[in-house]
């Protein structure tokens, strides 16, 4: 009990305590909850569980057999002190056991090594399992004949498949100094063929997105800075100036403590860089001063390493190197990502140099505490699930090596290889099915910047690879992903319609690498996907109700959903959410590496300013109700203007300038490039006329979304059962009458809308469809 508590009622007493109930991450429970028992303030808390079969109510975690499904159970808190009584529920997902798979066959292994060289071995083999997907497992091959590597050849090296008696190959051939390049290298776009335009470039008019960013700028604006900066403070000793401390994954006795300041740093950083609002940079340099403070506090100390900084000591890194779980450590090299980054966004984006040299310590921190460490260690470390976490550190460090030049910190970035994840990947076979969704696309981010630093071959393989899966086989209507937090088997959509699906910042990290790999390959299917995570998921991400920094952590996709907003929990999705709505405009428009292209990949109401070329390219009018953009070039001078076709477009895709109709090819899923002498005053008129269509899920064709143009359609009811829709067998579009606004429709007696406009009402987002005649 605190002395705080000597001076506070009982009433306040439960209220503060009910409060600050803690219980960690209650959405994919695997192991038993440490149910508290005492309040802060002294308050006795007893539980109910209502379902004794799956949580006690001693939080003893029984998990449902395979098959049977997550079993989702309501535990009660009931705080009482005196007379006074209260109760909090909360809702815990337990998930169900993974299913028991007998290995059939081990993937064999091609590896090309150099003359001299022994050859690096994957730590996992690639197997398949007896239901015929793909998985992976522990090996141990047999140590190397060293004469083998000495002359051009080829020879075989094998190993035992952990837990069976199977066997796991690697033929390896030994080429020559003159021909060891990867074989594929010739495909890898080693240069970056397009390059995004700084924040500050580029200014959003469009009506619902520039609300959703000024809702986070106004919440951004009334954070209190002292609380982010708490835990900081009091990990380093100094005065914590009464600020009141953080509530959920920010609470100072929660282990990813910390990791909300990391994302706030990127917020205010973006939120500077898009609005140059001198409030944000106040911000910006106060946080940044008062963490080096902290930093040089801990170094002071003499009980931290040099370098350090984080929220809390660094005995959770002294835990995982002893290979602990989850929840007795959380993932603190993913809680350590989050500060870099947010540090060193602050540098990038407002050009504060002490944040730089702040991360610039911590990256030898990590340098020096990795270096240490076996490859094997490292390799167990990052298997660890939720624990061995580390976020896109792996990017960071690169990142920093882009900004020092300093070799250590390249190299520490591939202290972070993941052999689980990334040799499949590059092998190109799917084994993501029951994989931990954002605990492993943020290293893929990662990867991607690695490449960009490092350009081996390797890494490009498993972030593209990687992509391909996620986006083809294991994402919902709105572009998420991930049931319950996982990836489920590939193709695997109508099975895994629940109300946790499609986590937020899972989509987050997925627009991150969607726009990496388009950088490198300016493909149109990268800005499709985009627009629509974008418009359909986070856009829709958002509390609309008050600048309140509410956030999804799952979007539910489920038959009578309805939407919860994180305003105050700091989950990993109120983090991101922060972020999220600061940047809508970072995919716009990009340019080619040579500057003599300028793509627009998205139509939304918006203006460029493009000083090095001389232009200002404004967008008006608004493209989902219109359903029609403007281009008004301010500018003069040669540019090839290439804009997409989206690949969804059915009714023609049409261009004018200066009102001339112009004759182009316009091919759904592509770019159209309109190259001429631009003048000042031209105008280009596009209209991408929406159509109504149904999208069938892979493993259920009765089971599909309803889709206008890019939008994703969700019927307002609270039926919790899959509605029935009859469409027109011929033109389904005739099956949906306008309703007033440009975007409400109705159909069956059901009212559509956008599912960004579906933010406070319970909602369909699938549906049972049937066509007319059959």
């Amino acid at each position: 009990m605190t002395e705080l508590s000597h001076n506070m009622s009982d009433l306040d007493a439960v209220k503060a305590d009910k409060a600050g109930i803690y219980l960690g991450n209650i959405f994919t429970v695997e192991t038993d909850l440490k149910l508290p028992a005492e309040g802060k303030y002294g308050s006795r808390i007893s539980w109910e569980s209502k379902y004794l079969n799956a949580i006690s109510n001693e939080g003893k975690v029984i998990r449902p057999e395979a098959g049977k499904g997550n079993a989702i159970v309501t535990l009660v808190a009931v705080v009482t002190k005196g007379q006074y009584t209260d109760k909090r529920e909360f809702e815990v997902t337990v998930l169900e056991k993974e299913s028991l798979r007998t290995i059939t066959a081990v993937k064999e292994y091609n590896i090309q090594c150099g003359m001299g060289c022994i050859p690096r071995l994957p730590k996992v083999a690639i197997v398949v399992m007896d239901d015929g997907t793909s998985g992976i497992a522990e090996v141990e091959w047999e140590a190397i004949n060293e004469s083998c590597c000495q002359k051009p050849g080829l020879f075989k090296v094998c190993g035992t498949v952990s837990g069976t008696g199977l066997k796991a190959a690697a033929n390896v051939k030994v080429v020559s100094e003159e021909t060891e390049a990867d074989p594929e290298a010739d495909s890898i776009p080693y240069k970056r063929a397009a390059e995004p335009f700084e924040l500050s470039s580029v200014t959003i008019e469009d009506k619902v997105f520039s609300a959703g960013r000024d809702r986070d700028y106004q919440y951004l604006l009334s954070v209190n800075d002292d609380q982010l900066l708490y835990n900081f403070r009091e990990a380093s000793g100094l005065d914590t100036k009464n600020a009141p401390t953080a509530e959920g994954w920010d609470a100072p006795d929660c282990n990813l403590r910390g990791h909300t300041t990391g994302h706030y740093l990127s917020a205010i950083a973006q939120a500077y860089a898009g609005s140059q609002d001198e409030k944000f940079r106040k911000k910006i340099d106060y946080m940044i001063s008062e963490l080096g403070k902290c930093q040089a506090a801990m170094a002071a100390s003499g009980k931290f390493s040099p370098g350090f900084l984080s929220g809390y000591s660094e005995e959770q890194f002294d835990k995982l190197e002893e290979l602990t779980t989850y929840p007795k450590i959380w993932a603190p090299y993913y809680t350590l990502h989050k500060i870099m980054a947010g540090l060193v966004d602050c540098y990038v984006h407002a050009r504060n140099k002490q944040a730089l040299d702040i991360c610039t310590k911590l990256g030898h921190w990590v340098y020096n505490r990795l270096n240490r460490l076996t490859e094997e260690k490292r390799a167990k470390m990052w298997a660890l699930y939720i624990a061995g976490e580390f976020g896109g550190i792996n990017g960071v460090m690169a990142r920093l090596y882009g900004l020092t030049g300093n070799q250590e910190f390249l190299k520490a970035a591939e202290f972070f290889d993941n052999d689980k994840l990334y040799v499949p990947m590059a092998e190109n076979i799917d084994t993501l099915g029951g994989i931990h969704s954002n605990q492993h696309i943020p290293q893929v981010v990662g990867v991607m910047e690695m490449f960009l630093q490092n350009k081996k071959p390797y890494y490009y393989k498993v972030a593209k690879n990687f992509w391909d899966m996620v986006v083809s086989s294991h994402t919902y209507n709105i572009g998420g992903n991930g049931e319950g937090e996982m990836f489920r088997a590939a193709g695997r959509i109508a099975r895994y319609i629940g109300d946790k699906t499609a986590e937020t910042c899972s989509t987050y990290n997925m627009l991150k690498l969607t726009r990496d790999l388009f950088f490198h390959s300016p493909e149109p299917r990268y800005m499709d996907y985009y627009e629509r995570a974008l418009y359909n998921h986070i856009i829709a991400s958002q509390d609309q109700s008050a600048p309140n920094g509410g956030s999804t952590y799952f979007m539910p996709l489920c038959p009578g959903s309805r939407k919860e907003f994180d305003t105050d929990g700091n989950t990993c999705c109120h983090g991101t959410g922060m972020e999220n709505h600061t940047k809508y405009q970072d995919s716009i428009y990009f340019h080619s590496a040579d500057k003599s292209a300028l793509y627009v990949n998205l139509y939304m109401a918006s203006t460029l300013v493009w000083k090095e070329k001389g232009f200002k390219i404004t967008q008006t009018g608004d493209y989902l109700t219109d359903q029609a953009i403007k281009l008004l070039i301010d500018g003069s001078g040669k540019l090839d203007i290439k804009l997409r076709v989206p690949y969804w477009i059915e009714k023609g895709f049409t261009v004018k300038i200066n009102g001339t109709v112009q004759n182009i090819a316009a091919q759904a899923g592509s770019y159209v490039t309109l190259s001429r002498e631009w003048n000042r005053g031209d105008q280009l008129e596009i209209s991408t006329p929406f159509t109504f269509r149904a999208e069938r899920t892979p493993d259920d064709q009765s089971v599909a979304s309803i889709m206008y143009g890019p939008l994703v359609m969700v019927g307002i009811s609270e039926v919790d059962k899959y509605i029935e829709l009859t469409l027109d067998s011929e033109d389904i579009s005739k099956s949906f009458i306008p309703a007033g606004d440009p975007l409400n429709f109705i159909t069956g007696g059901l009212f559509l809308v956008p599912n960004f406009a579906a933010y406070n009402v319970a909602y369909h987002a699938y549906f049972k469809i049937k066509y007319a005649g059959n």
